[in-house]
């Protein structure tokens, strides 16, 4: 039943990391929208990176964005199939969510906190970085839980041995 689990885990991880790979280059391309108003965006990178444009710099950057929430979804599946019998709460989405949470508390919080990462940063910068992944975190787990939901409703049956 583990390997049940852990196969599902992982499609279900795929899923949600496509559907977060929209989600994340819709927020992006957002970001740059509204700096676009106020800052000629092609002046900015063509100082940066001569020879490029906000529109070809955008399109390899959604693949790139894309392909690397599809891995990490894919990971953070498996991982999610492997233990979704250890995880102490009864439906798929709440899973999800300890899950996730419980990658921010290390990922996110204590192991950024030990390297001493935002050193030098303002205070305020540093919490709103923490709380805009803790944020990240919750929608990605309950993303998952439902993906997860989702992938073991359409997965055909298992018959048990007698």
């Amino acid at each position: 039943m583990v390997a049940v689990n852990i196969f599902n885990g992982a499609k279900a991880g795929t899923l949600a990391g496509v559907i977060m790979g929209v989600l994340y280059i819709i927020l992006g391309l957002a970001g740059l929208a509204s700096l676009a108003s106020l800052v000629n965006m092609n002046a900015v990178l063509s100082r940066f990176l001569p020879g490029t444009n906000l529109a070809a710099l955008t399109v390899s950057a959604m693949i790139t964005v894309l392909i690397l929430s599809i891995v990490v979804g894919l990971i953070i599946g498996t991982i999610y199939g492997a233990l979704y019998d250890s995880i102490p709460t009864a439906y798929p989405v709440t899973k999800g969510i300890v899950l996730l949470v419980a990658l921010w508390v290390v990922f996110g919080f204590l192991v950024p906190l030990i390297l001493g990462a935002g050193a030098g940063l303002s205070t305020g910068v540093t919490v709103a970085g923490a709380v805009a992944s803790f944020v990240d975190a919750i929608i990605s787990g309950v993303v998952l839980g439902f993906a997860y939901l989702w992938v073991t409703r359409r997965a055909p049956a298992v018959a048990k041995p007698a």
